[in-house]
C-alpha cells in the first residue's frame, strides 16, 4: 500500500506538466462541452417540488393516487377560505360578492382581461392555465336536498336571486347551519369564515402522445356491432377478464402549479374589498417554493461574494479567488446539465447538491491553492510550486472524493425516487470537482497565476500594512464605529452574521499562525482531558438522537407570521382543515356500492374515524352521506332515518333519485357502474409523527370494519390514498432510508480508510472525529426538542463529506510525515502547521455559506444551514485538538519501522 500510495502521489505529481502539454484542446473542448450543459440547463430542466416526485411510479401508493385519479378526477385542489370584512360571509354584500367570484372562477373566459394587470410577482398571465379548473363550489352554488310530494329535488342553498328582505338572508343562513355535511367545508360556525373550493385536474392529463387502447389505429368494431341500428337483435358481449389498459399521468412540474394559483389570484385579488383571502393546496404551497427558489438564487449570489471577499483576503491575490470560483461553477453546471440532458426530472434536492458540490469544490480548491502558496513563499518558480503542490495534496484529494461520492452513493439504495437522482447527481458532481480541480485549476493557473513573492504588495497587503500600523486606541474606535454602524443598517440579524464574518476573517488572517502553533503544546498537555470533553460532548449528542423525532409539517416550513402558515392556521382554526385524504373502496363487482351492509360498513367506520381522532380529522364524506341524507329527506326528515337502509332494493331507489336531482355530485363519488367509491376525510395540518400513527391505527380499523364482508365480496380492495397519505408515507421512507444510507456510507467509508491507512486501528480512530460533527447536529435538534424534517435530515451526507475530506488530508499528511521523518512530533507539528491552513480557510468558507442559509424564509433550509454551520464549524476542533490528542494517546505508526513515539514538541517547531 505504500507503495502504491508513493506512486499515485508522483503521478499527481506530474498531471500539471500533463495537462498544460495540450492546455489549449482541454480548455477548447471544456468551454464547449460546459456551453452545452448551460443551455441544457436553460432549456431543458424539469423540476418537481410535488409529493410525488418522492416515489417511484411503481410504487404502491403512488399506483393507488392514480387509480384514484383516474377514476374520480384529481385531488388536486386550491381550498381558497376567505374571512368576511364585514365580519358575516351570509351577509348582503358577502353572498353578492361570493356569487361573484365563484362566477368569475367558473366562467372565467368570459371576463374582460383587459381589466387585469399583465403579470403578479413577476410572473406574466397566462389565461390558458385556468383549463385546469375541473369544478367550483362555494356558498354560491351548493345545494342541498328537499321532498316535495314524493320527488327529490337540489335546490341551491342561496339562490341566484337573493331575497329582497333582511329576513330571507337570515332564513339562508339558518338553513346553512343545519347541513352537517357543508358546515366547516364552505363557511364557519362563526359565520365569519368561508371558502371556495377550486377542483383541478391535475394529475391527470395523459402524457403526451397517450392514445386510448380503444381509439388506437388497428382498433375496429367487431361483428357484435353489425345490428346496431337494430333495437331488437342487438346484444353486446362483454370479456370481463380482459385486462384494464392503465393511463400514464404527465408529471406538473412547480411552475405549472405557480403560474395556474397566479391566475387564480388574479381573479379573487379583485375582492379584497369584502374578503381577506387564505388559500392552501399545492398551488399555493409551490408559489411558495418557486419564492424559495428564488431566495435561494439572491442567497447563492450573496454566498459567492462572501467566497470572493474571504478567498481575496486570505490568498490576497484575485487570481485565486477567479480560478477557484470558475471552477467549482463548472462542476455545478456539469452536474445540473448531465441530468438535464438525460430528461431526468430535477427536485428541491439538487439545492443540496450544489451545495455539496460548492462544499468539495472549495475543499479541493484550497487546499491545492493554500500548497502552492506555500511552496511560493518559499522561493520556488511557478511549475515547480504546481506540481509540488499536487504532489502534495492530490492523493489526499482524490480519496476523499471516492469516500464522498461512495457515501452519497448509499443514498441510491433508498425506495425513494426523489434521493435516488439525489445520490447520482451528487455523486457525478463530487467527481466532476475533483476532475476540474485536476485538470481544469493548472490550466487556469498557468493562464494567470499569482505574480511573484517578491512584486509589490497586493491591495489585500497593504489594506492589512495600512490596518496594523494604526495605533491601538484608533484601531478600537475604527472598530467600534464599524459594528455600530453595521448593525444600524444591517439590523440584528444580518448584522450579526457580517460582524461574525469580520470576526472570524481578521483571526485567521493575523492570529492563524500563532494559534497553529500553540495547538501541539495543548493537546500534548492535555490529551485525555480533549478527548474526555469530546467524548462527552459524543455521548451526549447520542442521547439527543434518541430523543429526537422524525416530523414533516407544512405549516412549519415557513418562518412563524408568514402568509402561508398563517393561511394553514386560520383554515385548521375555522374550518374543516387544510389537509385531506381518500380511502379508495373497490368492490370489483358491479353495483357493489348499493349492497347495504357495505354502506353500513362505510359508515361505521367514518364513525370510528371522527369520534377516535377529533385531533386529526374535522369530517368525512361519502356515499354513505348521501344516502342516509336521502333516506331522511324522502321521510320528512326525521331523525329515526338518518341511517343506511337493510334493503338493497331501498339504496338503489335512493341513489336513483339523488342521480337524477345532481348527477355532478353523484359521479365525484361512485363510479357509473358502482363498483368503486371512496370516503373524503378531511384533516387538521399536523405532523407526519403524529399522522403516521394516525394511518396506521386507521388501517386496524379498516381491517376490523369490513371483516365479515369477504364472502359477499372476495374481491374487496379497501386503499388508504391521497396526497396527503403520500406525504405520510414519503416522511416515513425517507427517514428509514436515510438513516440505512447513514450506516452503510459510514461503513463504506471506514474501510476505505483502513485500507488507505493501512492500519485497522489508524482507521477507525480516524472515523472518530467524523461521527461527532455528523451527530452533533441531530442530538443539538433532540436535545433542543427540534423535530427533525425531511430537509433537516438531509444535512448528514454533506457534513459527513465535508468532516471526511479534511480529516483524510490531515491524517494522509500525518502518515506521509510520518514515513519521511520517522518521528509523530515532527509529523503532527508538520501537519498541523501545513494542513491546519487549510482546514482553518474551507472550514471558514463553507460554514460561513452554511450559515447564510439561516436567514431563508423556508425553516427546513434554515436549520440545516444553522446547525450545518456548528457542525462544520466542531469538524475544525476535532480536526486540531481531537485528532492530534488521539495520536498522542494512542501513538498509530501505520506500521512506520522504528519510529520515535517519544511526544516532545519543545523543539520540533524551530527544527522546521
Amino acid at each position: 500500500m505504500e507503495k502504491i500510495l508513493l506512486s499515485l502521489s508522483d503521478a499527481f505529481a506530474q498531471a500539471p506538466y500533463k495537462v498544460l502539454k495540450f492546455k489549449s484542446f482541454v480548455l477548447a473542448g471544456l468551454i464547449v462541452i460546459s456551453a452545452v450543459m448551460i443551455y441544457g440547463i436553460v432549456t431543458r430542466t424539469s423540476l418537481d417540488m410535488t409529493t410525488d416526485s418522492f416515489l417511484d411510479e411503481s410504487d404502491p401508493a403512488a399506483m393507488a393516487l392514480d387509480e384514484f385519479r383516474e377514476q374520480f378526477g384529481s385531488d388536486e385542489s386550491v381550498f381558497l377560505v376567505y374571512r368576511a370584512k364585514d365580519g358575516n360571509v351570509f351577509s348582503r354584500e358577502s353572498l353578492a360578492a361570493a356569487q361573484q367570484l365563484t362566477d368569475d372562477l367558473r366562467n372565467w373566459q368570459s371576463l374582460d382581461r383587459s381589466q387585469f394587470p399583465d403579470e403578479i410577482s413577476g410572473i406574466e398571465l397566462n389565461w390558458d392555465e385556468l383549463n385546469h379548473i375541473r369544478r367550483v363550489q362555494s356558498i354560491a352554488n351548493i345545494r342541498y336536498q328537499e321532498s316535495v310530494d314524493d320527488s327529490l329535488l337540489s335546490n341551491r342553498i342561496v339562490p341566484n336571486e337573493l331575497p329582497p328582505q333582511e329576513d330571507g338572508l337570515v332564513q339562508i343562513r339558518d338553513k346553512a347551519l343545519t347541513l352537517e355535511d357543508y358546515l366547516l367545508a364552505f363557511y364557519s360556525e362563526d359565520t365569519e369564515y368561508g371558502a371556495i373550493l377550486i377542483q383541478t385536474d391535475f394529475g391527470t392529463t395523459p402524457v403526451e402522445g397517450f392514445v386510448s387502447a380503444v381509439d388506437a389505429a388497428d382498433v375496429s368494431l367487431d361483428a357484435s356491432f353489425a345490428n346496431f341500428d337494430d333495437v331488437e337483435s342487438f346484444d353486446l358481449e362483454f370479456d370481463e377478464d380482459v385486462e384494464v389498459q392503465e393511463v400514464e399521468f404527465e408529471a406538473i412540474d412547480m411552475l405549472g402549479y405557480t403560474n395556474f394559483h397566479i391566475m387564480t389570484k388574479a381573479i379573487y385579488e379583485r375582492y379584497e374589498d369584502q374578503f381577506e383571502f387564505f388559500p392552501v393546496g399545492t398551488p399555493p404551497l409551490m408559489e411558495f417554493m418557486l419564492e424559495m427558489l428564488d431566495e435561494m438564487q439572491l442567497l447563492g449570489i450573496i454566498l459567492v461574494l462572501i467566497f470572493t471577499l474571504l478567498l481575496w483576503i486570505l490568498f490576497r491575490s484575485f487570481s485565486a479567488v477567479l480560478w477557484p470560483l470558475v471552477t467549482i461553477l463548472l462542476s455545478i453546471a456539469w452536474a445540473w446539465g448531465i441530468p438535464a440532458w438525460s430528461g431526468v426530472v430535477l427536485t428541491t434536492m439538487i439545492s443540496l447538491t450544489i451545495m455539496l458540490i460548492f462544499a468539495v469544490g472549495i475543499a479541493d480548491c484550497v487546499h491545492v491553492m493554500s500548497a502552492y502558496f506555500s511552496f511560493r513563499r518559499n522561493g520556488e518558480e511557478h511549475y515547480v510550486a504546481l506540481s509540488h503542490a499536487y504532489k502534495k495534496t492530490g492523493l489526499a484529494i482524490l480519496i476523499t472524493t471516492i469516500t464522498t461520492m461512495c457515501g452519497v452513493m448509499a443514498l441510491t439504495t433508498s425506495d425513494l425516487e426523489m434521493i435516488t437522482v439525489f445520490g447520482w447527481t451528487s455523486a457525478i458532481g463530487v467527481f466532476l470537482a475533483f476532475f476540474f480541480t485536476i485538470v481544469l485549476l493548472p490550466i487556469l493557473l498557468d493562464l494567470w497565476h499569482p505574480g511573484d513573492p517578491d512584486a509589490d504588495a497586493s491591495f489585500a497587503d497593504k489594506l492589512g500594512k495600512r490596518w496594523h500600523s494604526l495605533a491601538t486606541n484608533t484601531q478600537r474606535i475604527i472598530a467600534v464605529v464599524y459594528f455600530v454602524t453595521v448593525f444600524s443598517l444591517l439590523g440584528l440579524a444580518i448584522g450579526g452574521y457580517v460582524a461574525l464574518v469580520t470576526i472570524l476573517t481578521y483571526v485567521v488572517v493575523n492570529w492563524q499562525k500563532p494559534i497553529l502553533d500553540t495547538v501541539p503544546g495543548i493537546t500534548a498537555r492535555y490529551p485525555i482531558q480533549i478527548m474526555a470533553i469530546f467524548a462527552a460532548i459524543f455521548f451526549s449528542c447520542l442521547y439527543g438522537m434518541s430523543q429526537i423525532r422524525i416530523d414533516s409539517n407544512m405549516a412549519e416550513l415557513t418562518r412563524e407570521g408568514s402568509s402561508i402558515q398563517r393561511a394553514y392556521d386560520v383554515v385548521d382554526e375555522n374550518m374543516a382543515g387544510a389537509q385531506s385524504m381518500e380511502i379508495v373502496i373497490n368492490t370489483n363487482a358491479v353495483d357493489g356500492m348499493m349492497n347495504p351492509r357495505l354502506l353500513q360498513a362505510v359508515d361505521a367506520l367514518q364513525t370510528r374515524i371522527e369520534n377516535r381522532y377529533p385531533d386529526e380529522v374535522s369530517r368525512t364524506n361519502s356515499l354513505a352521506n348521501i344516502v342516509k341524507e336521502t333516506f331522511k329527506v324522502m321521510n320528512d326528515d326525521d331523525p329515526a332515518y338518518d341511517r343506511i337502509p337493510d334493503s338493497e332494493l331501498m339504496v338503489s331507489q335512493l341513489l336513483y333519485l339523488f342521480n337524477s336531482s345532481n348527477p355532478e355530485d353523484r359521479r365525484a363519488l361512485v363510479s357509473d357502474d358502482y363498483s368503486k367509491s371512496h370516503i373524503t376525510i378531511s384533516a387538521y395540518n399536523a405532523g407526519s409523527y403524529q399522522y403516521q400513527a394516525f394511518f396506521t391505527e386507521m388501517e386496524q380499523e379498516i381491517d376490523e370494519t369490513f371483516a365479515g364482508l369477504e364472502q359477499e365480496f372476495p374481491d374487496l380492495e379497501v386503499t388508504v390514498t391521497g396526497t396527503m397519505a403520500m406525504m405520510m408515507r414519503m416522511a416515513d421512507d425517507l427517514a428509514r432510508s436515510q438513516y440505512s444510507s447513514l450506516l452503510l456510507a459510514l461503513g463504506i467509508i471506514s474501510v476505505i480508510m483502513i485500507v488507505t491507512l493501512g492500519s485497522l486501528q489508524g482507521g477507525l480512530l480516524a472515523m472518530i472525529p467524523n461521527l461527532i460533527p455528523a451527530v452533533l447536529s441531530f442530538g443539538l435538534m433532540g436535545l433542543l426538542g427540534m423535530p427533525l424534517d425531511a430537509d433537516t435530515l438531509l444535512i448528514a451526507p454533506i457534513i459527513i463529506g465535508i468532516a471526511v475530506d479534511d480529516t483524510i488530508h490531515f491524517m494522509t499528511h500525518y502518515r506521509v510525515d510520518l514515513a519521511r521523518t520517522g518521528s509523530i512530533s515532527k509529523a503532527l507539528v508538520s501537519t498541523i502547521r501545513d494542513v491546519g491552513q487549510a482546514v482553518m480557510f474551507t472550514t471558514m468558507v463553507i460554514a460561513l455559506s452554511f450559515a447564510l442559509l439561516s436567514f431563508s424564509g423556508h425553516l427546513g433550509m434554515a436549520k440545516m444551514g444553522f446547525f450545518g454551520a456548528i457542525a462544520i464549524f466542531f469538524a475544525l476542533l476535532c480536526d486540531l485538538f481531537l485528532i492530534p490528542a488521539m495520536i498522542i494517546t494512542f501513538k498509530p505508526t501505520y506500521g512506520v519501522k522504528n519510529a520515535d513515539t517519544e511526544i516532545d514538541f519543545s523543539n520540533v517547531a524551530r527544527a522546521q
